[in-house]
């Protein structure tokens, strides 16, 4: 017995088409959504996650259609053993149903103080409550084991917007003369200070 799961994360170009998608690929597959939750926050990608539930026969071929939704960003699979698990559970409720059996039978029987009875009755509704409890833990790891779950995560597809507007053609020729006419006064200046320095040394020398 082998309880499959795996964890996806896609990015999209279009959340609500992905989602939409993705319904239609569980009803598909006779799966259903178990969870999901929605994102949409300022400065950051919209985000939907999911935790799907899919029977196990149906779970490949329902991942690799989940792929095709978008860009896989991130992948993982497992397999976790359960058989021995549930042969231990099994035979603990096997156990405990025995005991309520037991139990039935000595207050059907029994004749004896009202203290007595009572004693029973409380350690036979104890053993039930175990047996409930077993049950449903029982019908929990099959359900493991016949639906396979897939964590799916779908992220749109972010572009962040620029925080200023891109300058205009006339504004970036207009940038370019004002760092032309810059960049020369700033050699001329500095020939003019060469000159200064070096005047009175070339006239000696010739």
């Amino acid at each position: 017995m082998i309880a499959r799961t795996a964890a996806l994360k896609l990015v999209v170009e279009k959340l609500d088409e992905a989602r939409e998608s993705m319904d239609r690929i569980l009803l598909q597959h006779k799966g259903y959504v178990a969870h999901l939750s929605a994102s949409a926050e300022s400065g950051s990608a919209d985000m939907v996650v999911a935790s799907l539930r899919v029977p196990v026969d149906q779970f490949d071929v329902c991942l690799a259609e989940l792929k095709k939704l978008g860009h896989v960003a991130q992948e993982s699979q497992a397999g976790e053993e359960v058989t021995q698990q549930h042969m231990d559970l099994l035979a603990r409720l096997k156990n405990s149903r025995n005991t309520e059996v037991r139990l039935t039978e000595v207050l059907r029987q029994h004749n004896g103080p009202i203290k007595e009875i009572l004693d029973v009755e409380k350690e036979s509704a104890r053993v039930r409550g175990e047996i409930e409890q077993m049950q449903a833990e029982q019908q929990t790891l099959e359900h493991r084991v016949n639906f396979a779950t897939i964590e799916l995560k779908l992220a749109e597809e972010y572009r962040a917007q620029l925080s200023t507007p891109a300058p205009s053609v006339a504004m970036q020729l207009r940038n370019a003369i004002v760092d032309g006419f810059r960049s020369a006064f700033q050699s001329l200046l500095a020939l003019v200070v060469f000159l200064a320095e070096s005047g009175p040394t070339l006239l000696l020398w010739r």
